[in-house]
């Protein structure tokens, strides 16, 4: 069964399908199908690691029931001891593990009782390992099978290492064009702005002049470890955790924040949505969008213009929203435009109806996300 011209003619099949990973995202999941027609009985997976964080940050798993693979990601990923000789080895590197860290080994271990005793013996393929990330393909079978796919599949495992390093190589190089479409698009209005597009770990991608000018002077935000950074104190504690919750699929508190430093000014966190869905292990991190707004300077006519415009708001209310944005007050901003506080009491609250809010403080922040 396992002889040379199935070796050949599966590991043919499998460097077509990752041709192809690169813009289509199934390709991934087909060769794991292949992989799985092969050897029959095996579990086959197809794993990033995030490292730092000691999570899964993308699987393919074939031949495990749905408990276990929802414990296993929950729960013994960040037990399994074969993480470990995975990460030490070079990428291309192909280990067995009866030759090389054999399941006897951790015996005692949590792991190993959770193991379903047919998983017991593995090979694998480390495709990527460095610092950050571990990402591999392996195959998990019966010690008792060892003996019959320990050979087959690592010779089959080595000669699909080039093709889908690869397809990798191309994956990541496609995604990032597409990352700095996505920025040069998002930052592209924002030229009244301090306005940055940056990943969850905070690294800068791309900055907008009025940013890189604010990196120079140091003053206001400035680079450090290639990381975006507020010089005004309590600011970056809340960013981290923002874009961590953010890039989790949960909703923070609030995604913008006012602070103090030589002036009032306000920083909003924007998602940016993917434009093109690549479901690889190797496509880039989330990214967002920094927005940094000085509120001592009014808005532009034409930006709150276009604002007013898609909410339906008046002239009049147009120009209740520039006062409250400046950080006055209802009855300040009543002074300021001469008009009586029961009317802007009035105004605020046909201001809150067209944009489906509630309190000022909402309005302020969603007017200094939007503009």
């Amino acid at each position: 069964m396992f002889d040379q011209k199935f070796i050949t003619d599966t590991s043919a099949q499998i460097a077509e399908i990752a041709d192809g990973a690169v813009f289509d995202a199934t390709a991934w999941d087909d060769f794991i199908e292949i992989l799985g027609g092969a050897f029959p009985g095996a579990c086959i997976a197809f794993q990033h690691y995030d490292l730092r964080r000691l999570r899964i940050e993308y699987d393919r798993i074939l031949n495990l029931g749905p408990d276990y693979q929802a414990s296993y990601r929950q729960h013994y990923s960040g037990l399994n001891p074969w993480v470990q000789p995975l990460r030490a080895a070079p990428s291309g590197t192909v280990l067995v593990s009866e030759r090389d860290c054999p399941s006897s080994s951790f015996s005692h271990t949590e792991f190993y009782n959770w193991l379903p005793r047919d998983l017991r013996a593995a090979t694998a393929l480390i495709l990527e390992t460095n610092r950050e990330n571990l990402a591999f393909v392996g195959l998990n079978y019966g010690i008792d099978r060892a003996g019959i796919y320990d050979e087959p599949a690592l010779e089959l495992l080595r000669r699909i290492s080039r093709p889908l390093s690869r397809s990798m190589q191309a994956t990541r190089l496609f995604g990032q064009t597409v990352d700095r479409e996505r920025s040069a698009a998002a930052l592209v209005s924002r030229s009244g702005d301090v306005a940055c597009v940056v990943d969850d770990q905070l690294r800068v991608r791309d900055a907008n002049p009025a940013a890189e000018l604010e990196f120079r002077r140091q003053k206001l935000v400035t680079i450090r470890a290639g990381c975006f950074c507020v010089t005004a104190p309590g600011i970056n504690g809340w960013l981290s955790d923002t874009l961590r919750l953010l890039a989790a699929g949960l909703e923070p508190d609030a995604t913008t924040r006012i602070f103090l430093t030589d002036g009032s000014y306000q920083i909003g966190v924007v998602p940016l949505p993917k434009r093109v869905e690549i479901r690889s292990p190797f496509y880039g991190r989330p990214l967002f969008l920094l927005v940094l707004r000085n509120l001592s300077k009014p808005a532009e006519t034409d930006t709150m213009d276009e604002l007013g415009a898609a909410f339906g708001l008046t002239r009049a209310e147009r120009r209740l929203c520039e006062m409250l944005l400046l950080g006055n007050s209802l009855k300040e901003s009543a002074d300021m435009l001469e008009i009586a506080f029961e009317t802007a009491r009035q105004r605020l609250k046909a201001i809150f109806h067209k944009t489906g809010i509630h309190k000022q403080s909402e309005l302020i922040a969603l007017l200094g996300r939007l503009l």
